[in-house]
């Protein structure tokens, strides 16, 4: 089912609650590029958190119990999923789906890669594909917060990225996505995390969280 909104002079207000059972409801519908507030509800007895996940721009906001937090977001121009995660802190969660509807169709992609990262490897369902428009979704299934960049290998040196082809600060499972073309060539799938960012004790890249992949 949909959530129900209503009107404010800010624009629409879609209200998500927060109970014990879970959060509510499963569903929510906005138009492309619209800009909604998100009214977050806790009444579940204890602290609940709310985030956008697998590439959802909506920063953690944590909503202490029995208070009602309003979280601003704008939905993307385009037509594709977006999810939110509903969350005791370090506990269960619930997925909230929200659809875009009324927006430009995404460009098709000619494939996807899935690329599992966690300490310390990273991991494409695929090392070789075609030239052409890529999409890379990143699943983070280690404990740390990593990063996947599409970079240029150079021997001796520091890889060289590529404008536009990473996603950066993937939590502990969560996942994001991004799309790049790509021409033939050698390129690496690679965590940027450096040492001391997100409290991180070492630099991923140099930990060898890096695999080739290569464009035909």
């Amino acid at each position: 089912m949909f959530a129900a909104a209503c009107s404010s002079g800010g624009g629409r207000e879609v209200t998500i609650t927060a109970a014990p059972t879970g959060c509510t409801p499963a569903s929510v519908q906005v138009k492309a590029g619209e800009k909604v507030t998100f009214v977050m509800v806790n009444r579940a007895g204890g602290d609940r958190e709310l985030e956008g996940i697998e590439g959802t721009k909506l920063e953690e906001v944590l909503v202490p119990d029995g208070r009602t937090r309003k979280i601003n977001f704008t939905a993307p121009k385009e037509a594709i999923a977006q999810k939110l995660a509903c969350y005791i802190p370090g506990g269960p969660r619930t997925i909230i789906d929200v659809q875009v509807v009324g927006g430009e169709v995404a460009a098709a992609v000619d494939a996807t890669v899935e690329v599992e990262l966690s300490e310390w490897s990273v991991k494409p369902s695929s090392a070789e594909v075609k030239a052409g428009r890529i999409r890379f979704v990143a699943r983070n299934k280690g404990g740390a917060v990593h990063e996947l960049a599409v970079v240029i290998p150079k021997a001796g040196g520091e890889p060289e990225e590529i404008a536009g082809a990473e996603v950066e600060e993937v939590k502990p499972g969560t996942g994001a996505e991004f799309v790049t073309d790509l021409s033939p060539g050698r390129y690496e799938l690679a965590c940027l995390v450096a040492k001391g960012e997100f409290g991180s004790d070492r630099d991923h890249y140099e930990a060898g969280m890096h695999a080739e992949f290569t464009v035909r």
